[in-house]
């Protein structure tokens, strides 16, 4: 499920343009006829197994009993997240952990709340005939990538861990078109799809495939996807915040333990998961993600060590400013003891 070439926010520049353009104002959390605050939540993509939880949230009523009356919406720009948030066009934002930091070294005042997936979802994926089995095992094949700024320096540090060097594979851009370029071998392997979709994808088209988690070969843990939200919102409306964050929190919790009623909830924003295929996809990317969600000491939890950890690498790998500081990128002030 490639999305956008993320690493290093090559849209700052913009970013803050527009952000300074609005003068940084956010209306945010009007009133609705009913009582509810109307509020906006942007999302990275187009509605998918990792919106489960906020769908479910929405379905369930989780944020209208919070008094909130939730709107999901996808941008026309899915790189737009963190600016529409910063300008306040929209209350939160799903975005990416190192697209916050990124915008954080740009001094765009927002944070993350929340942090959504645990791990990271991008893997190496090979098909199983070809015997790529770990990553020191790509030397003198070839790598399809869609030219985002990450890719070479994921392949390189989980290539440099197992012993191996990226100057010994060949990276190949071959756009978007990730997983059909391996399954018609134009690639030996490719890097930048999800274990969570594009792993089920090829099985569901008869290929067996070998994924390589990037966070087990070398490349630091992060999470996938964070909520994000301005600081000015932090600073004006906790409490509205505070709903926010804990409804998606029994959202997501909710979907953890029955994806079916996550599969119904997304079936709702897009008919296509309702049946055949496209149901079962999401239903087990769904089930895939628990381990991913629920792997912390409470959903949404967000571990200091780890960003600090992984804004050093980013800095290291001159993919962010190295001036960036992890501790004031995220806040735990809103999340709620889930569990």
């Amino acid at each position: 499920m490639r999305k956008t070439q993320r690493i290093g926010v090559r849209v700052v520049p913009v970013l803050l343009a527009g952000y300074l353009a609005l003068g940084g104002t956010a209306g945010l959390g009007h009133g609705t006829a009913a009582g509810l605050q109307h509020a906006s939540i942007v999302l990275d993509w187009y509605p998918n197994s990792d919106h489960g939880g906020l769908y479910t949230a929405i379905r369930q009523g989780f944020f209208r009993k919070a008094g909130i009356d939730m709107t999901a919406r996808v941008p026309s720009d899915t790189s737009a997240q963190i600016r529409l948030v910063a300008a306040g066009a929209a209350d939160f934002g799903i975005s990416y952990e190192t697209d916050l930091l990124a915008a954080r070294a740009h001094r765009i005042p927002v944070r993350s709340v929340m942090c959504i997936m645990q791990h990271p979802l991008d893997t190496v994926m090979t098909l199983r005939t070809s015997g790529i089995t770990r990553p020191r095992r790509l030397a003198g094949h070839s790598v399809g990538m869609a030219g985002s700024p990450s890719d070479e320096p994921i392949v390189s540090a989980m290539m440099t861990h197992d012993g191996s060097s990226i100057g010994r594979a060949h990276m190949v851009n071959v756009g978007y078109n990730l997983l059909p370029a391996l399954l018609s071998k134009k690639v030996d392997a490719i890097v930048g799809v999800y274990w969570t979709w594009e792993a089920i994808q090829a099985r569901q088209r008869g290929y067996a495939v070998n994924v390589m988690r990037v966070e087990r070969w070398g490349v630091p843990n992060y999470c996938e996807l964070v909520l994000v939200v301005s600081e000015r919102t932090i600073r004006t409306r906790p409490g509205f915040v505070r709903a926010t964050v804990q409804a998606l929190q029994k959202g997501y919790r909710l979907a953890e333990a029955r994806p079916e009623i996550a599969v119904r909830s997304l079936s709702v924003a897009d008919r296509t998961y309702s049946k055949g295929r496209n149901k079962a996809l999401v239903l087990e990317s769904i089930r895939l993600l628990r381990s991913v969600v629920g792997s912390a000491r409470t959903i949404g939890y967000q571990s200091p060590p780890q960003w600090r950890h992984y804004a050093g690498w980013l800095a290291r790998n001159k993919l962010i400013d190295g001036r960036v500081d992890a501790r004031a990128a995220f806040t735990n002030q809103f999340l709620g003891q889930i569990r």
